[in-house]
């Protein structure tokens, strides 16, 4: 594949389907060697990626996948949650492009489309959470879209052994 940028014609940005459950998977697999983002493949079923609906949580998992050959090449979930004042914050996790693609635009091509439907879902603002030590360059590309850090989070890990 070329370094060239993917034009927004050959993607189709769509739900989750049950059958995108190896490529999705895959996909997360590359990203947890490169990051250690966690991925625990147990947890990652078929249904995963599938629209849920909770009180105050509207969820759904966004596919890229290529027009002419129909890969995927990049996913991520979508959310929006009701916080204590009653107000819908967007949030982007789980986002994930294939190697090969990264640089061509699909990400970003991906995250207007979720921007898109959190708006429709009456979102004020969208986060993204991002881990510590994350590359200063990812910054850079979220800054240059509008996203701005605004929260610190301290958080602890239990290990197996603490809570037996």
């Amino acid at each position: 594949m070329s370094e060239k940028k993917i034009d927004e014609k050959n993607i189709i940005i769509r739900n989750y389907r049950t059958s995108d459950y190896e490529a999705t998977l895959e996909i997360l697999r590359e990203l947890h060697d490169q990051f250690d983002i966690g991925l625990k493949e147990e947890q990652w079923k078929k249904s995963s990626g599938l629209r849920q609906f909770k009180p105050n949580l509207k969820r759904l998992t966004l596919i890229a996948e290529l027009r002419d050959t129909g890969e995927v090449v990049a996913m991520g979930m979508l959310e929006a949650v009701k916080n204590n004042l009653g107000q819908y914050i967007g949030y982007l996790d789980n986002w994930a492009t294939k190697k090969e693609y990264i640089g061509k635009q699909v990400g970003k091509i991906l995250a207007e489309r979720a921007i898109q439907i959190l708006r429709s879902w009456g979102c004020e603002r969208v986060r993204i959470n991002v881990g510590y030590g994350i590359p200063e360059k990812l910054l850079k590309v979220f800054a240059k879209t509008g996203f701005n850090p605004t929260l610190i989070v301290l958080e602890k890990k239990f290990d197996d052994e603490e809570g037996s």
